[in-house]
């Protein structure tokens, strides 16, 4: 595993390049991870992809529209193994670069809560066959390593839809807004994520 900018004496060689990983394992932050130098596809995505999707939910929530076109959202998945900790999840990213060297995956590992004990390494997907493939390497990965872990899938940002479309196995390209009472909540979240992605 090689990080960031770091250089590599073979040039021919596989590698999941990390982004730089804070001193503590403890409190709430993320890193980039990705198969190709300076994380390329990660940068292109997050103003390419993911805030343009954060964008177009924002438009129809503030047109209070009582249904959801997920658009590129519906097309994104995300696959997670769920592990004790940031040293676990380092594990993890250096056996599954040894056990499958080929094609490109990008992620993030890392958590969200805290005081959470667990940590998360999270890999995307944009179609449903580079999801499944993920998802059984993952979990060969944690056959040799950590039984007790476990590998998730959801669809898009959940975290942001689900508050209002409810369980993503239910949803459709186009989804009926289930929990309207939530939506002025989610709205001033995505504002403050819009407002911080321009800084």
């Amino acid at each position: 595993m090689e990080k960031k900018g770091g250089k590599d004496t073979d040039r021919e060689a596989w590698h999941i390049y990390v982004g730089e990983i804070p001193h503590t394992d403890r409190g709430d932050f993320w890193v980039s991870f990705e198969s190709k130098p300076d994380l390329q596809k990660t940068k292109a995505n997050i103003y390419g992809r993911c805030l343009p999707c954060i964008q177009h939910l924002y438009d129809q929530l503030k047109a209070r529209s009582p249904e959801i076109d997920l658009g590129r959202a519906y097309h994104c998945w995300k696959v997670a193994a769920v592990l004790n900790g940031i040293e676990e999840c380092l594990s993890l990213l250096r056996v599954y670069e040894e056990k499958f060297p080929e094609g490109h995956v990008y992620g993030k590992f890392g958590g969200s809560r805290t005081f959470s004990e667990t940590k998360v390494v999270v890999f995307h997907a944009e179609e449903e066959r580079a999801r499944d493939l993920v998802r059984e390497r993952l979990e060969a990965c944690l056959l040799e390593m950590n039984k007790d872990g476990r590998v998730e899938v959801s669809r898009a940002c959940a975290v942001l839809y689900a508050d209002i479309l409810g369980d993503w196995r239910e949803w459709q390209p186009v989804t009926p807004v289930k929990h309207p009472e939530r939506v002025e909540a989610l709205m001033q979240r995505i504002k403050k994520a819009l407002f911080w992605a321009a800084l």
